[in-house]
């Protein structure tokens, strides 16, 4: 105790090295003069003292020997879970390993290496193993023990190269029980193989192999949350650009917003410094994170100010430490606070940009240079700033929208009462909406009528910014609240469900469990975890998460076995998976999740709900390959152990929530005998986890209820199981358009389109194409010619569909706003030009109503709007689609039928109303010149005319 006041002479057997003097009473030490030597000295006999430390307490056992070992593996933590895990699916026990001649080595204390029991493992063996993630903290230290050994003594090493010098278990990433596998089989290949190790090995092969063919599958990639005020304020004006930092804000730089590159915290903005006087751009944009300003971004700022350097801070003040899950800032800081701090670092130029500017008090900072605007000024204001020479601010003040959830959840905050609803009638599917607000809460709604756009009430966190797409489809409910369809117990009259067979767990039973971040994917790892540990088994978990939370994908491994120790790595193996509860099919389709499922053993439940990814933002036509995606779970696993369900809607319908769909699949999959646990248990964890309990053990009752009798519940919940999106007849098709057509303007109307298709029919030998050519004029004719003007637009409204969808979809008293851009009416926005859109109270419908009974003004010269140039365009658009199709029949053969499909299907890329719509017409035009080209290609006519000549 007198040499270090660190170590407790009661707990730690301490060694005296050598060359430390002690007087002969053992009392007082003789120190060197000199603090560093002090210092050295002290540091070194710590050392010696936790190494022997170690010895004596057997912190480095050898678990598994043999006597006349050849192999040797030294391994730590979870590498060496990942080892027992490689030994196992090789067939490798403890007696198999002793007759192989292997020896493992597992250090309970990795830094610093003990060298006594180390050399005790190391005499003997041919060659070591060092198993280990990251850094080379073993094989370092294990080398350097072992260096002045024989030559002939000394053990040959390897780890993380081979003795050639080739990767061989890198250390850039993680370790996986597949890959120790494979090392492992191939050092002892040389003296021992068996059946069981081929086969694995085999296995391996076949799987990477199978999996590397092209697959049609999507990455679900992290994106903001709905409403999260990063999807408006990492917006930059045409022609900047900007830079990352640390924080959610970082996920930009995927989102082809011109905002490159990203810093250590605290250094945002040091990189233009650096940057600025060699290019010639005059100015950027650094975004910064107000958790990030407050521990040292305000450092950074500092140091751009005395550069001198023309950059614009915008610092996004979101009210929380977002990335990892909502947690308070480590301090406090207001926006006056950060006003008046870089007021005094010398800034002149600060604009605070906000969705409330009516929110600040009187006496909020006040002086020159200072502003106070709402949100939608963002980009004129970021105009004025890169402008202005040397550092300027903008403070955008907005709270993080899971934040906001949150607390409206706990009753901290008030709910809006306000609900934005979309006409999907006059939706036209542009996607305008999707693009101005970047949000994943509007979804594809699959219509008779094309693609088109539905709100997820249950995601939305009311940012409004969908409002802003230049579309008359969007109208605000004021005081409803979403419909709860739920069916009550005592409604229903449903059988008594019988006990599923549970797995008999002969071998720890392996979930893999798949989802969309924030759903609650890790809740359904944890109640199984739970209900595991209620029953008194073993159980381990683990989870992928990384930004998941933004809407990315979960992976979560669920290990139950009957024992604790039966269980040794906590990741599922390659191939070892026994089902896969794919929450979300995107992610369930995954490379990762395809590579733990092995047709002779794994069963898949998998929901086949399509939630959008972020494609579907900016490609409003984005396909989802949910064929595809089935198709490759399948083959892993089995058309007869895979089902398909899609829970989502399921659930919603029942239970009023889409969140119920995890559990509802959970209960699922648990009634099919997939699930290692009993129903009680579950449902006490269900009631441990102290969140929704009732709602959430309905779920996993209504799933369990699915599984035994799925019509059953599809009936209940209003739901045909053999309907279709889409007429497929063409009698059908046309049958359709010309009732909607009667309605749109009159009879004699749709007897036009009702002709020309029948002229186009006439014409179409489409063989075996199923008239193609006619479904497609019959789809994309109708399109044209029910352009949604302010009649039709009106019409829509007015018309009782619209009011009944709102009292399918809304309950309670509400009133109702509409967001529209009248031509007389609406003002041009100061940037782009384009007309604003206005709201108008809900008297507005008696004006629609009026308005929708002088259709038959249109396009006749007492119309108003028809000397409007998108209106002209529009009846051009008719006429010369149909000139364009006549030209094509006049044309058509076999080998040219395809393109002319295509050529009469391009009136679908023509979408959304004004500046949206003109721009869709130019792309078509563009297409339809190529396709036209093509059409009539000199190799087409080369191959008529031979045809004409035979």
């Amino acid at each position: 105790s007198a040499i270090s006041a660190d170590i407790d002479p009661h707990r730690v057997n301490i060694i005296i090295p050598d060359d430390f003097a002690l007087p002969e009473d053992g009392v007082h030490a003789r120190w060197p003069d000199s603090p560093l030597e002090q210092e050295r000295r002290l540091n070194k006999f710590k050392i010696y003292a936790a190494r022997n430390f170690a010895y004596v307490n057997k912190l480095n056992p050898i678990v598994i020997d043999s006597p006349d070992a050849r192999l040797g593996i030294i391994t730590t933590g979870k590498s060496y879970l990942d080892v027992r895990q490689a030994l196992d699916d090789l067939g490798i026990d403890e007696n198999e390993a002793m007759r192989i001649g292997l020896r493992v080595y597992k250090l309970g204390m990795s830094w610093p290496l003990e060298p006594k029991a180390t050399h005790e493992f190391a005499r003997g063996l041919e060659e070591i193993l060092v198993v280990e993630e990251k850094r080379s903290i073993i094989e370092d230290q294990l080398t350097g023990q072992l260096y002045n050994w024989p030559v002939a003594d000394r053990p040959r090493v390897i780890g993380e190269f081979d003795e050639q010098g080739r990767d061989l278990l890198p250390n850039l990433g993680e370790l996986t029980p597949a890959m120790v596998a494979r090392v492992i089989a191939a050092r002892i290949g040389r003296f021992y193989t068996s059946d069981t190790i081929e086969k694995r090995l085999a296995f391996l092969s076949a799987k990477e192999k199978r999996l590397s063919k092209p697959r049609g599958v999507i990455n679900r990639v992290p994106h903001y949350c709905s409403g999260c005020p990063h999807n408006t304020s990492t917006k930059v004006p045409e022609g900047s650009m900007a830079f990352a930092g640390i924080g959610c804000h970082y996920m930009v730089t995927w989102m082809n917003r011109r905002t490159n590159t990203f810093t250590q915290m605290g250094g945002e903005g040091a990189t233009w410094i650096g940057q600025a006087p060699f290019t010639t751009t005059k100015h950027v944009f650094q975004n910064l994170g107000d958790g990030t300003y407050f521990h040292s971004g305000l450092l950074a700022i500092r140091a751009t100010i005395a550069s001198g350097v023309n950059i614009t801070y915008k610092i996004l003040y979101n009210d929380a430490v977002a990335m990892t899950g909502g947690q308070a800032i480590d301090g406090s800081i207001s926006v006056p606070q950060i006003i008046y701090q870089l007021r005094g670092e010398g800034i002149n130029r600060i604009a605070v940009v906000t969705d409330e500017p009516d929110k600040y008090p009187a006496d909020f900072p006040q002086f020159e240079g200072l502003s106070i605007d709402h949100r939608d000024q963002l980009e004129q204001i970021q105009l004025e700033l890169r402008e202005t020479p040397g550092t300027t601010i903008v403070i955008y003040d907005q709270t993080c929208a899971a934040e906001l959830r949150r607390r409206r959840k706990k009753g901290l905050l008030n709910e809006p009462a306000r609900r934005v609803f979309i006409n999907e009638d006059v939706c036209e599917g542009c996607g305008d909406c999707s693009v101005q607000s970047n949000c994943l809460s509007i979804l594809p709604l699959e219509t008779e009528l094309g693609r088109k756009r539905i709100i997820d009430q249950n995601a939305c966190n009311k940012d409004y910014s969908c409002i802003k797409g230049f579309c008359p489809s969007f109208v605000s409910v004021i005081g409803g609240t979403p419909r709860k369809n739920r069916i009550a117990e005592s409604d229903i009259e449903f059988p008594p469900l019988p006990d599923p067979v549970m797995p008999k767990l002969q071998q720890p039973w392996n979930v893999l469990v798949t989802g969309i971040g924030g759903t609650g994917v890790l809740t359904v790892s944890a109640l199984l975890a739970m209900a595991a540990h209620i029953e008194g088994k073993g159980c381990a978990t683990m989870n992928q998460t990384g930004l998941a939370q933004k809407f990315g994908s979960v992976v979560s491994h669920v290990r139950i076995a009957r024992r604790q120790e039966d269980i040794h790595a906590v990741r599922i193996a390659a191939g070892d998976a026994d089902l896969l509860l794919g929450c979300d099919l995107v992610v369930a389709a995954s490379y990762d999740a395809l590579a733990k499922l092995n047709i002779d053993r794994s069963h898949a439940v998998v929901n086949v709900f399509q939630s959008p990814t972020a494609e579907f933002i900016h490609q409003p036509d984005f396909k989802f390959p949910q064929h595809d995606m089935k198709q490759s779970i399948e083959e892993e696993t089995g058309k007869s152990k895979t089902a398909f369900i899609n829970a989502t809607d399921i659930a919603r319908r029942l239970l009023g929530d889409s969140i119920a769909g995890n559990l509802f699949l959970l209960g699922y999959a648990f009634q099919k005998g997939f699930i290692p646990v009993s129903a009680e248990a579950i449902r006490q964890a269900i009631t441990l986890n102290n969140v929704a309990v009732a709602f959430n053990q309905q779920a996993f009752l209504w799933g369990r209820r699915a599984a035994h009798d799925l019509e059953a519940v599809l009936t209940l919940a209003e739901i045909d199981s053999h309907q279709t999106s889409r007429l497929d007849d063409l009698d059908s098709i046309v049958s359709y358009r010309i009732h909607y057509l009667e309605q749109y303007q009159d009879r004699e109307y749709a007897k036009q389109y009702q002709d020309f298709v029948r002229l186009v029919r006439r014409h179409d030998a489409s063989g075996d194409r199923k008239l193609a050519l006619s479904k497609a004029v019959a789809r994309n004719l109708f399109k044209l010619m029910a352009y949604k003007d302010e009649y039709e637009v009106a019409r829509l409204y007015s018309d009782g569909q619209f009011q009944e969808k709102l009292k399918q979809h809304f309950e309670g008293e509400f009133k109702l706003q509409f967001h529209l851009a009248p031509p007389l009416l609406a003002g041009r926005d100061p940037v782009s030009g384009q007309p604003l859109k206005r709201t108008f109270p809900q008297s507005t419908l008696k004006v629609l109503a009026l308005l929708a009974k002088l259709k038959f003004l249109r396009g006749t010269r007492f119309d108003p709007f028809a000397y409007t140039q998108e209106r002209k365009t529009e009846r051009r658009l008719i006429v010369s689609y149909k000139d364009t199709m006549q030209k094509v029949l006049a044309d058509l053969n076999k080998d040219n039928y395809d393109t002319a499909v295509e050529i009469a299907s391009l009136p679908e890329q023509v979408r959304g109303f004004g500046h949206v719509k003109q721009k869709s017409i130019h792309a078509m035009k563009h297409r339809q010149d190529e396709l036209l080209d093509r059409f009539y290609a000199r190799e087409d006519k080369v191959h008529r005319i031979l045809q004409n000549v035979a």
